[in-house]
């Protein structure tokens, strides 16, 4: 498995005088974009690895079993699982072939480490209300603005009209996000990171609607709205979910259905 040290000072792209849960959220949603869509700018040394490459000689282990070019085996069963095509055992097929598994762990491997360094230990409650919390902000993009990025992306590149934000405008990545952490669960089971990816699940199953129904990129469950009533229900549901990893993942399946088919089923 090929790893690399996290830097010590890494800019967290926030400006002193934010609190210092503002500082911890944008720090953990800064390092996982930094690793992965912004590495040329944070870790060319990986030339891609946490993503989809360099287009050179590093493939990227987001290559393995997300659609970038192609749609990977493992993709299309996690596709076919969430609208009732396929089976759940076709998935879990999928993601054990030796490579697409040991690119599934070595992300999750990279992001135990990170979370462990902004939030702690995932079983703790007061962790898993802080994280979702931390969730519902990048989602409803209420995180302060990410300047420092912002100003290293040059124009014309197609990540600067989103490069001043913690937030997530491809809503297929949120589903992606669900099939990385579901991969792992298959792979290994309740060891000592369950209680992290359950409540990361948790996260895409709070934090999906909230972003859909804050920011309209797709539809949602229709009791779902961008008002203070939805923000507390799903806050709810969401500690709900983190002792449930197959009830959030079932919900996560369900709002791909209503993003694939327009409606609830």
């Amino acid at each position: 498995m090929t790893t690399h040290p996290l830097p010590r000072g890494e800019p967290n792209n926030l400006a002193s005088g934010y609190s210092t849960t503002d500082q911890r959220y944008v720090g953990w949603f800064h390092e996982l974009d930094a690793w992965t869509e912004y590495w040329d700018i944070y870790h060319a040394e990986t030339r891609g690895r946490y993503y989809f490459g360099d287009g050179q000689t590093e493939d990227g282990l987001l290559t393995r079993f997300l659609p970038r070019t192609q749609y990977p085996p493992a993709f299309v069963a996690w596709t076919s699982m969430a609208l009732l095509s396929g089976s759940a055992d076709d998935f879990v097929a999928e993601v054990r072939i030796p490579d697409v598994a040991a690119a599934v762990m070595e992300l999750d491997a990279l992001v135990a480490r990170l979370f462990s360094k902004h939030f702690g230990d995932a079983s703790e409650t007061n962790v898993q209300a802080d994280y979702l919390e931390g969730i519902f902000r990048f989602a409803t993009d209420s995180l302060p603005p990410a300047t420092e990025r912002h100003a290293r992306i040059p124009d014309g590149d197609w990540r600067k009209p989103t490069a001043g934000s913690h937030t997530l405008d491809g809503d297929l990545m949120w589903f992606a996000w669900a099939l990385q952490l579901e991969a792992a669960h298959a792979i290994v089971g309740k060891d000592e990171g369950h209680a992290r990816r359950a409540l990361l699940l948790a996260g895409v199953a709070s934090g999906c609607p909230a972003n859909f129904a804050w920011r309209g990129h797709r539809r949602t469950r229709t009791e779902y709205n961008a008002d203070a009533e939805t923000a507390s229900l799903l806050r709810k549901r969401g500690l709900q979910w983190t002792s449930d990893f197959h009830a959030a993942a079932a919900e996560v399946h369900a709002l791909y259905r209503i993003r694939e088919w327009g409606a609830e089923a």
